[in-house]
């Protein structure tokens, strides 16, 4: 018996949507972080990205990726990742001073920026990256729900969202709760939107960057396919410029 397709299309019609709002919305905010990351470009720094739990997926989705920047620098080998332990992610998040530990550790220089992604932005781990950040010099960016963040209670010592700490902020638009579709029969919903989300909004904004950059007469790093041919002695080059930077390369 063949299945319907009618849950996919609402899916798809609420993702296209809350991207429709992205760039309606967010186009200012959207080219103030592309100015940021453009800086670091200039000035030969590292876009560092910080998350916890699924929205370090966005340090990932950056870092080492064909037609993506060299100098992004993502903190992957912490605890605070879901592949190290869902529930001990969830437990530092709320933990003070692992965040600065992070940060110190990862030598952040003031020509660098830091990318904060955090669709709640309400504990500690987030607040306390953005304000360390800011302490050692750098700017910060930071990817959170407006909508989300301001219904929930603040739980960090700071007294502060991720959206009051920042830099730049850019709202991802993501709906309390991320999971978007209720089905008949299910008290809870399903499907979340914030990687599918978060991942469009950081592309789009290094595109931003890269294409400021080309304009300005600067070349910048960005990978080549390891498939294409060229592409070992270009990366190679890359790998030399940044691997005393970007601690996984």
């Amino acid at each position: 018996m063949r299945r319907s397709n009618l849950v996919v299309e609402d899916f798809r019609r609420i993702v296209e949507a809350l991207i429709a709002r992205v760039v309606k919305e967010e186009a200012q905010s959207m080219h103030k972080a592309s100015e940021v990351i453009f800086s670091v470009l200039k000035s030969g720094g590292v876009l560092h990205v910080i998350g916890a739990g699924h929205s370090a997926l966005i340090g990932e989705e950056l870092f080492y990726r064909a037609g993506g920047l060299a100098c992004v620098n993502p903190f992957l080998d912490a605890d605070i990742v879901v592949s190290r332990g869902a529930f001990r992610s969830t437990a530092l998040e709320g933990l003070p001073g692992y965040a600065r530990a992070l940060l110190e550790s990862a030598c952040v220089e003031a020509k660098d920026a830091v990318l904060i992604v955090s669709t709640s932005g309400n504990n500690v781990f987030p607040v306390e990256a953005a304000l360390c950040a800011k302490g050692l010099g750098a700017r910060t960016i930071g990817l959170t729900s407006v909508a989300y963040s301001t219904q929930l209670p603040i739980r960090n010592p700071f007294g502060k969202r991720l959206l009051e700490v920042v830099d730049v902020v850019v709202d991802n638009k993501v709906p309390p709760g991320d999971a978007v579709l209720r089905l008949e029969g299910l008290e809870v919903p399903i499907a979340p939107v914030s990687t599918i989300l978060n991942t469009f909004i950081v592309h789009s904004i290094i595109a931003l960057a890269v294409e400021q950059a080309v304009k300005e007469g600067i070349n910048p790093p960005v990978w080549l396919s390891a498939h294409l041919e060229g592409a070992d002695a270009h990366n190679e080059e890359l790998l030399k410029q940044y691997r005393s930077r970007v601690r996984l390369l």
